[in-house]
């Protein structure tokens, strides 16, 4: 069976994290996404295992688009495109003759997406920002570290990799409208936009102020470094490596402090929900102290409870979990050799997911697509030859 995508054509000219993961998304849904860089290409290409990532699937096409032929050569793969993917900062679609209002007059049925850093109004919409800037912006840094503590980067692009899928979701919603009414349209989200929404309920507000509720008021004091939102939901050490333990109720407490050996002291946590959180973290950091964290998991999930191992990323990227799971997959590279990846981050019963490919290499299909478009040989080397290409 096809992919959910199979057929949708996308010119890609997003780059870095935030734009570019979009168009591999849509790659993995099986869309044919066609890269188009400049002669430097993507500024992320030096970082390469986040390029290979991020670029998925696609195929590469260089072209100088501050040339009249090179935005001739962008305009005839619009035409018979379905979607449009950019992240320039706000203004520079324009300069190059590659917004929206141009492209819409090249093919009215264009789907375009744009991702920006603050959106296309206000006094900051040229403003040129990163995900960093937005954990800082976004309260996420403060509220990772707790009140009275120094605020915490998180070394995950959590605002990048939510904008490239929420940018992806618009897309497929637009073509979901187009496919009913013919219609393109623009889509637009911009980093800001999508720190609020991974906040969602931190900027609830009730009758014009915050909701006064407890993830509102932010995280409780540290237990040494043992960062949570309360006892029951922390990271704990272990004799070996680290515990996050998740405790919702006063049954699942009594039945933890049963595992434990400690029997009375389930009564820190009443059936009428009161709890006394100091006590209560005394008494797992002194209980947890005594195994390693893959006996806690084991013995703890065992008696139903939850709990996870918190092991490093390249911990968890080597492990078997993974591969048992289904979730990550190998691709030859003309570069690298083999690569093992995450798998796409969906999974359909009758339309599987597309796994095309590595990233391209710069410019790698620039020829392929030109002749697709119905360049000549002698055409192309023309355009060469006036740095249109490299």
């Amino acid at each position: 069976m096809p992919s959910p995508l199979a057929g949708v054509r996308v010119v890609d000219l997003a780059g870095y994290i935030a734009g570019a993961y979009c168009g591999a998304l849509l790659a993995h849904l099986g869309a044919q996404v066609d890269k188009v860089e400049s002669f430097e290409g993507d500024a992320f290409r030096d970082m390469a295992a986040g390029f290979q990532s991020w670029n998925l699937g696609k195929r590469g096409v260089v072209l100088n688009l501050r040339t009249q032929e090179g935005r001739e050569a962008l305009y005839r793969m619009v035409r018979r495109a379905d979607v449009v993917v950019e992240n320039y900062r706000h203004g520079v679609a324009q300069r190059l003759g590659v917004d929206y209002e141009t492209l819409r007059q090249v093919n009215p049925s264009i789907i375009y997406c744009t991702n920006t850093a603050y959106g296309t109004q206000g006094p900051l919409a040229s403003t040129p920002g990163f995900d960093p800037l937005f954990q800082a912006m976004s309260g996420a840094m403060e509220y990772q570290a707790g009140p009275g503590n120094p605020p915490a980067f998180l070394r995950v692009a959590v605002s990048d990799y939510a904008a490239s899928l929420l940018s992806a979701w618009g897309i497929v919603m637009a073509l979901y409208h187009k496919k009913r009414t013919g219609e393109g349209q623009r889509v637009e989200t911009c980093l800001m936009n999508t720190v609020v929404a991974i906040h969602a309920a931190e900027f609830l507000f009730r009758n014009g102020v915050p909701w006064d509720s407890p993830r509102a008021q932010g995280h409780p004091a540290f237990l040494g470094q043992t960062l949570g939102v309360d006892a029951t939901h922390r990271l704990y050490p272990t004799k070996s490596g680290w515990l996050y333990l998740a405790i919702d109720t006063p049954e699942e407490w009594a039945r933890l402090c049963n595992l434990l050996g400690r029997p009375e002291a389930a009564a820190l946590w009443t059936e009428a929900g009161g709890r006394q959180d100091v006590a209560v973290a005394d008494v797992l950091a002194g209980a947890l102290a005594g195994r390693s964290a893959a006996e806690w998991v084991r013995l703890l999930q065992g008696a139903g409870l939850k709990a996870a191992l918190a092991p490093t990323t390249l911990e968890q990227s080597t492990s078997q979990d993974l591969l048992d799971w289904g979730l990550t997959f190998d691709v030859e590279s003309p570069e690298y050799g083999t690569l093992r990846q995450g798998a796409p981050p969906f999974a359909f019963s009758d339309t599987p997911a597309a796994v095309q490919g590595p990233a391209p290499k710069l410019g790698q299909h620039t020829e392929e697509v030109l002749l697709e478009l119905g360049y000549s040989i002698q055409e192309i080397q023309a355009m060469r030859e006036k740095r249109v290409l490299p």
